[in-house]
C-alpha cells in the first residue's frame, strides 16, 4: 500500500472514467445505491438549472476519493484497484456523480430552491480532514450553486 501522499497522487492520476468508477464502487459497497438515487432527482433538478458546471464529474470524484481515504483508506484503495484492474466495469452513469458524492458523505443535506429560482445546499458534516473536505463542498457547490465557487 503507498504512503498516503503516494496515493493522493494516485488519485490525481486517474483518468475520468476510472475516477467515476472507483466512486461507483464505493457506493456499491457501502450499500448506498439506493440513498443515491433518491438524492439524484433533486440534485438533476439543481444542476439543470446551471448551464456548464465549474467541475467535471471527474473531478468531484477525484475530490470525493481523497477525502474518504482520509476516513477509510483500505476500502478506497480497493475501489481504485477495481477501477484501474481490467476487469468488468460497472455502470456509473445510471446516478448523477453528484449524488452519488453527496450519499457517500453521508451526511445531513438540504437542496432546496428559493421563490426567486436560485438554489441552495446546506450541508452538516464534521471532516475528517478540512482542506480534503473544502475541496469536496466546494466542487458540490459549483456544480449545484450555480457555478460559483465557495466564497463568490
Amino acid at each position: 500500500m503507498l504512503n498516503k501522499d503516494g496515493f493522493e497522487r494516485d488519485i490525481r492520476a486517474l483518468s475520468d472514467e476510472e475516477a467515476v468508477c472507483a466512486l461507483s464502487v464505493l457506493l456499491d459497497e457501502r450499500g448506498l445505491r439506493g440513498a443515491a438515487q433518491r438524492l439524484s432527482l433533486e440534485v438533476d433538478q439543481a444542476q439543470g438549472a446551471i448551464d456548464i458546471p465549474v467541475v467535471s464529474d471527474a473531478d468531484l470524484a477525484r475530490c470525493a476519493l481523497e477525502y474518504l481515504a482520509d476516513a477509510d483508506r483500505g476500502t478506497v484503495q480497493e475501489a481504485v484497484d477495481y477501477a484501474l484492474s481490467p476487469s468488468e466495469r460497472i455502470d456509473p452513469v445510471t446516478i448523477s456523480v453528484t449524488a452519488i458524492v453527496l450519499a457517500l458523505l453521508q451526511t445531513e443535506v438540504v437542496v432546496k430552491r428559493d421563490v426567486r429560482g436560485r438554489w441552495s445546499l446546506t450541508v452538516h458534516k464534521k471532516a475528517v480532514r478540512e482542506s480534503a473536505l473544502g475541496r469536496v463542498l466546494s466542487a458540490l457547490y459549483s456544480r449545484i450553486g450555480g457555478g460559483r465557487q465557495l466564497g463568490d
